[in-house]
Order: C-alpha cells, then sequence, then structure tokens
C-alpha cells in the first residue's frame, strides 16, 4: 500500500511537470509527514482530518519501503540523483522519461 501510495503521488506530481527526482523527494516528504501526524486532507463530509498511513506500521518501517519504492522508480525512469548546480534536462524530456518510468514499474514491479 505504501508502494501504490508513492506510485500515486509521484505519477501526480510528474504529470503536473515536475521532475521524476523533485517528484520522488516530494512523496517522500508527504509520506513523512502523513505518519508524523502532520498531514491533513478532507474527509467525506469535507472537514479537514490528520491523514491516515497506507499502513499500520512504524514511521522506521514505512520510510524503508518507500526508500526501496521510490529507488526502484527512479531507476526504472533513469534519473540519478544530480548535484543541485547540474544543468536541468528539457522539462519534455524530464517528463518523457518520468512518466514512461513509472509505467513500466508500476506494470513489473510492487512491494
Amino acid at each position: 500500500m505504501i508502494a501504490d501510495f508513492i506510485i500515486e503521488r509521484i505519477r501526480a506530481y510528474v504529470s503536473g511537470g515536475m521532475s521524476a527526482g523533485t517528484a520522488a523527494r516530494f512523496a517522500r516528504g508527504e509520506l513523512s509527514a502523513i505518519y508524523m501526524g502532520r498531514h491533513y486532507s478532507r474527509n467525506t463530509s469535507g472537514a479537514m482530518r490528520v491523514t491516515p498511513p497506507p499502513e499500520a506500521i512504524g514511521i522506521e518501517a514505512a520510510m524503508r519501503k518507500a526508500d526501496v519504492t521510490l529507488a526502484g522508480i527512479l531507476k526504472e525512469s533513469g534519473v540519478r540523483q544530480a548535484p543541485d548546480n547540474a544543468p536541468k534536462a528539457t522539462p519534455w524530456a524530464a517528463k518523457k522519461n518520468g512518466l514512461e518510468g513509472l509505467k513500466n514499474y508500476a506494470r513489473g514491479n510492487t512491494l
């Protein structure tokens, strides 16, 4: 379920134009906030509530699962962790590689 959450969040971020590497960092941060009880969403009535975690496990185990999932996604999408001052790929190339990598990962790899 953590893998599903990560894939869904990265897919949403990448489809919005974010690079796969940045999307991975955002998804990990969002998952961390959920497990620390610092992430809010709306329930069916529209009231704000603390977002429930995707799995009933501790934060350390959840983040280990997230890291394994993210490593697989980034490997499949061809993203390497580059220094912040490295030249950026063109947005369309990063988006295509990121989406293709997510599709391949979602088809063949789950936790």
